[in-house]
């Protein structure tokens, strides 16, 4: 599996990796919130126009989502929420189950790499989700920074080299896990369990010790 990052979003939607778009701050850092939280779909919008429309057509069916969304930083007229991640894990409970979302920088990228087989909107709070995902899916991968107004943002290029470590680990691991798999019955038998095995396994031995 091939992996690339690109600081800023293509030109053109990839049409063979899956691509996991970043935009820390603050797009899909509230995505990973909202998912967190339960919600059911989440629609990204170009702009913020396309998103008013959006959500009139989806609140066609008697259930309308929550529209969300930033102008340099700050909610645009007409929406019911900003983007930012804390106000939503706040809430006692979210008040719909679905939610639209227009932003500066995070959202465009998200609907610019729509032609993928499978679009990931990826940050540090769901890095060991969104990595897992897309190692199933068995593509290669781009990694695709939002950017901030068409330049290149330290905090998402950052993210994106979590991504790619995260992807390597968990790849090892089942790396190893097919190995393991593969050995012979015997030789299972008779290899020591590892030393982290080990100590896990003091470890339960004793805390039952205790509850009993």
């Amino acid at each position: 599996m091939r992996v690339d990052l690109t600081i800023l979003p293509p030109p053109a939607s990839p049409t063979r990796e899956t691509c996991l778009v970043v935009d820390v701050l603050r797009a899909t850092s509230v995505m990973a919130v909202l998912f967190g939280r339960g919600i059911e779909a989440v629609y990204p919008a170009a702009t913020i126009e396309e998103g008013r429309v959006l959500r009139a057509r989806l609140a066609a069916d008697g259930s309308a989502p929550m529209l969300c969304g930033e102008v340099d930083a700050l909610p645009p007229e007409g929406y019911d929420y900003g983007n930012s991640p804390g106000e939503f894990m706040r809430m006692a409970a979210l008040p719909a189950n679905r939610a639209v979302v227009a932003t500066t920088n995070g959202t465009p990228a998200l609907v610019r790499c729509a032609s993928a087989p499978l679009v990931i909107a990826a940050a540090p709070l769901n890095a060991g989700a969104a990595t897992r995902l897309a190692l199933a899916a068995g593509h290669d991968v781009l990694v695709v920074c939002a950017g901030t107004a068409g330049l290149r943002s330290e905090d998402d290029r950052l993210a994106g080299g979590l991504l790619d470590a995260r992807r390597r680990l968990r790849a090892r691991r089942l790396s190893r896990r097919r190995d393991e798999l593969h050995r012979s019955p015997a030789r299972q038998r008779t290899r020591p369990a590892p030393r982290r095995t080990r100590l896990r396994q003091r470890y339960r031995a004793l805390c039952t010790e205790r509850s009993l």
